[in-house]
C-alpha cells in the first residue's frame, strides 16, 4: 500500500496526460497532425512534475528522472511517427 502512495504523482501524471489527450481530440481546428505533436508535447509537460516528484521523495535520482521522461517522450513520438506515416501510406 506504501509504494501506492509513493506512485500517486505517476497517476496524476498520467491521468492528466489522458485528459489533455482527449480534450485535443475534440479541437476540430486543429489537423491531426497537430493534435499528435500537441499530445507528445503534452506528455513531456505532465510528466516532468510527475517524476519530480518522485525525485523529491529520495525514489530517483535526477539523473534517471531526466533519462525517464526522455525515453519516454521519443518511444511516444516514435509511436506517433509511425502512425502518421501508416495513415498517409494507406490513402494512396
Amino acid at each position: 500500500m506504501e509504494m501506492l502512495s509513493d506512485l500517486q504523482s505517476l497517476l496524476i501524471g498520467l491521468i492528466g496526460w489522458a485528459a489533455t489527450t482527449l480534450m485535443l481530440e475534440n479541437a476540430s481546428r486543429l489537423t491531426v497532425t497537430d493534435r499528435r505533436v500537441m499530445s507528445v508535447f503534452s506528455w513531456t509537460i505532465w510528466m516532468i512534475p510527475a517524476f519530480g516528484a518522485l525525485v523529491l521523495q529520495g525514489l530517483l535520482n535526477t539523473y534517471t528522472a531526466v533519462l525517464y521522461v526522455c525515453i519516454t517522450t521519443l518511444a511516444l513520438g516514435v509511436i506517433m511517427v509511425v502512425g502518421i506515416s501508416r495513415r498517409t501510406h494507406t490513402r494512396s
